[in-house]
């Protein structure tokens, strides 16, 4: 894709959430970018790619571990969340760090020109998870590494929100059932990775709380990510009946001293490549 071209699809709905995605005061994708570094082992001088970079929540803690002897590319198929994340960087005054539109199913890069490839909360949003999974192999030198960040166990109270939320929907743009996904579990997530060439070192669980002040705080962070795509077929009418239902569904996440409390869990894998992928 190039910067001229219009997003759709998945692109389009971060593409229409850029300027408030990971800005709402939510503690959410920022301290699990920060994980995902940390689990990659990011050494001083290392070349890093940052696939679906988002605004930057594993970008800029990649930068640092590189420190400026290395490099860090970000890559996002949504020219608004580049061109803010890029304006991020020059602020900072990253001089070792680009950001680019580019497509994290399938990046332009020459093969081996990566020590580490991140993808955040990305891969399976992707049409062709396993796929992608192959192009980031062929991009990582012979001691280089993939992290991935996939969803665990989802906050009950969040899981009934959404689909309080979605019970409003056209029967036109209904939810179909999702069936068993190559990221669901350990056991899926070896196998998927196995399957692009790559060797799976480690799967962790890593939990963050993000807090709310009320419904309305939860819906303006849910309009900011990639809960638009829901949010966006709901008809304007029936907005507020679907926010009174989400509003009911999150009373157990209620906090003792008020507001909201809901916990995410991710896994983050680390993989290393393990000899030519399948074809």
């Amino acid at each position: 894709m190039t910067g001229s071209a219009r997003p759709t699809g998945a692109a389009e709905v971060f593409e229409q959430a850029a300027a408030s995605y990971d800005r709402t005061g939510v503690s959410f994708f920022g301290p699990f970018g920060a994980e995902l570094v940390r689990r990659a082992d990011i050494r001083p001088g290392e070349r890093v790619l940052d696939v679906g970079c988002g605004r930057g929540a594993v970008l800029f803690p990649a930068a640092q571990a590189t420190g400026p002897t290395g490099h860090v590319t970000g890559i996002d198929l949504a020219p608004a969340m580049v061109a803010l994340t890029a304006e991020d960087v020059t602020r900072a005054g990253l001089t070792h760090v680009d950001v680019r539109v580019d497509d994290a199913q399938q990046p332009d890069f020459p093969p081996g020109s990566f020590d580490a490839v991140l993808a955040g909360l990305v891969v399976f949003l992707l049409p062709q998870p396993r796929q992608a999974l192959r192009a980031y192999a062929r991009l990582l030198r012979p001691s280089g590494r993939l992290v991935i960040s996939t969803f665990g166990v989802q906050d009950p109270a969040f899981v009934a929100a959404t689909d309080a939320l979605a019970a409003h929907l056209p029967a036109d743009q209904a939810r179909p059932t999702r069936p068993a996904g190559p990221f669901d579990d350990e056991q899926a997530i070896s196998a998927t990775m196995d399957g692009a060439g790559l060797a799976v070192t480690s799967i962790v669980e890593h939990r963050v709380e993000s807090r709310f002040d009320d419904v309305d705080h939860w819906m303006r962070w849910m309009w900011s990510h990639g809960g638009r795509a829901l949010l966006r077929h709901l008809p304007q009418d029936r907005l507020p009946a679907a926010t009174a239902d989400a509003a009911e569904a999150l009373a157990a996440a209620r906090a003792p001293g008020g507001g909201l409390r809901l916990t995410t869990e991710i896994r983050i894998t680390v993989a290393v490549p393990a000899g030519p992928p399948d074809a």
